[in-house]
């Protein structure tokens, strides 16, 4: 839908506009009997685009509170128990964090507001939900009016707006932040700067009550006006210690944010409207029932993004396949064109060679033979592998000699019934022991036991031949106390290495 609905409520009237291309249409009003809700229906048949409904009512109540800073479902629960509080009639209310404080518990400051009177809204906004209308929202002019002060340097700003069709709003900012608002009717005979004149000066009495505005602060008026109101205003208005007058000019607000109104006298409806259309406020007094149509709206949007997105990528997926298996059906044909190349090689060597191919009897052969050989003599490094592991477990043992060579017939007896792959191996290790002090044998025979220990895990079968001492029932030494001649701690093994079986 390219279309919007402008709706506004007033405090006697209710209108329509259509807003399309960035323009407002004419208003079209619609009164409060049946007749009026009759023509309201056709028009939402022929205008059905989502909704934004603008109100400019007296009952509309500010109540400003400092609760505990909370989150979650301790939160929601706060608020629905002050909704409950202040505004147990109504379903037309919000709650606006307005600031956390700096110091102590740094509790939130909040602004609950609502639309005490739902009469003037439930009868409008059930036809809408019987067209099922998409309504995006329920504002009202405070809150639309905020973008208006956001370039004013002013901490205590009174913005004064008038709405033919409502009357004299005024709406307070602390620091940019909406605290309060309030609106009078339009008085009969009188003039546009004598309400202004007389009301500006009791909202101010009353906001000091209130004590809003602190002692000594003075209170900075922006009164949104037509130049020819302007000049009666300046007139009849002047600045004292507690209130400041400022203007601002109804056109240069419009082309400030772009309105197409033509802003013939002070009536802010028009720019307000505009605002809503172009800059709607995220804050609002419509409930999830109220804007259920408008959420379906939102998801069927979203769908349709998704299946366009997802056309697209199935459009380039297929685009990229059909590219790479064009690639590929030129790559296939190099590689055949290749192939046949190889062949053709492979022929002209051939041809060179007539007497170069063996039988397959002869291959066969050949190839027995050679598992034969392997069977019968295993690589040195199969043979030599926990050795090498033993002897860096044991930096000490130091090597001078070493040979090995197969072993008898004997030592080729079947182990646990099976007979081995290889004869056994016969390792003759012939060393000494290093960092040996003299006549430490202790110490020596005990390093070389744990050398001993490590290789029998490693699947050799150990034999001492020669110790550095003969601890034998046949040995004999003899040493002296003061001998301390360092001699070496020489040793002697023979390794048996049988395969694994």
């Amino acid at each position: 839908m390219s279309g919007k609905t402008i709706l506004f409520l007033g405090a006697e009237t209710f209108h329509a506009y259509t807003w399309k291309s960035g323009a407002l249409s004419g208003a079209q009003r619609f009164a409060d009997s049946a007749e009026g809700k009759e023509h309201f229906a056709a028009f939402l048949r022929n205008h059905p685009y989502p909704a934004y409904l603008l109100t400019d009512l007296i009952e509309e109540d500010f109540r400003h509170e400092t609760v505990p800073h909370l989150h979650g479902g301790d939160r929601s629960e706060l608020i629905r128990r002050k909704f409950e509080q202040f505004y147990r009639n109504t379903p037309f209310r919000q709650a606006s964090l307005l600031q956390r404080q700096k110091e102590g518990r740094r509790d939130d400051e909040m602004l609950f507001s609502a639309l005490t009177n739902p009469a003037l809204i439930t009868p409008w906004l059930n036809i809408m939900l019987a067209q099922n209308i998409p309504l995006v929202g329920i504002y009202s002019v405070p809150n639309i009016s905020a973008p208006l002060t956001w370039n004013s340097p002013s901490e205590h700003l009174l913005l004064l707006s008038w709405e033919k069709h409502a009357g004299l709003r005024q709406t307070y900012f602390d620091a940019r932040l909406l605290r309060f608002s309030r609106l009078t009717p339009i008085v009969a005979g009188s003039s546009f700067s004598e309400q202004v004149a007389t009301e500006a000066v009791r909202t101010q009495q009353y906001l000091k009550s209130l004590s809003l505005i602190p002692v000594g602060q003075a209170l900075d008026v922006y009164i949104i006006c037509h130049a020819n109101d302007r000049r009666e205003l300046e007139v009849k208005l002047s600045d004292n210690p507690d209130m400041r007058y400022a203007y601002l000019d109804i056109r240069e607000l419009g082309q400030r944010f772009k309105s197409n109104a033509a802003c013939e006298d002070s009536d802010a409806t028009p720019l307000l409207l505009h605002l809503l259309a172009t800059k709607p406020q995220r804050s609002n007094y419509a409930a999830a029932a109220h804007t259920h149509f408008f959420q379906l709206l939102q998801l069927r949007r979203s769908l349709h993004w998704l299946s366009a997105a997802l056309a697209a990528a199935s459009l380039l997926w297929s685009a990229a396949n059909i590219w790479e298996g064009r690639w590929l059906n030129a790559d296939n044909e190099s590689l055949k064109a290749q192939a046949n190349q190889l062949s053709q090689q492979a022929q002209q060597v051939a041809q060179g060679f007539p007497n170069t191919l063996a039988a397959a009897s002869d291959m066969k052969t050949a190839v027995l033979l050679a598992r034969k050989l392997e069977n019968y003599s295993p690589p040195p490094q199969k043979i030599l592998d926990g050795l090498g592991k033993s002897m860096g477990d044991f930096p000490r043992v130091r090597i001078s000699q070493l040979s090995w060579q197969a072993s008898a017939a004997a030592d080729l007896a079947p182990q646990n019934g099976v007979v081995p792959i290889y004869p056994a191996q016969v390792i003759l290790l012939g060393g000494e022991l290093t960092e040996f002090a003299a006549g430490d044998y202790r110490n020596a025979l005990n390093y070389l036991e744990r050398f001993q220990r490590s290789l029998e895990q490693r699947g050799y079968g150990v034999t001492a031949l020669a110790l550095p001492l003969d601890i034998s029932p046949k040995g004999s030494f003899t040493a002296s106390a003061g001998d301390t001649r360092a001699k070496p701690a020489q040793f002697s093994l023979k390794l048996v290495w049988r395969p694994a079986p």
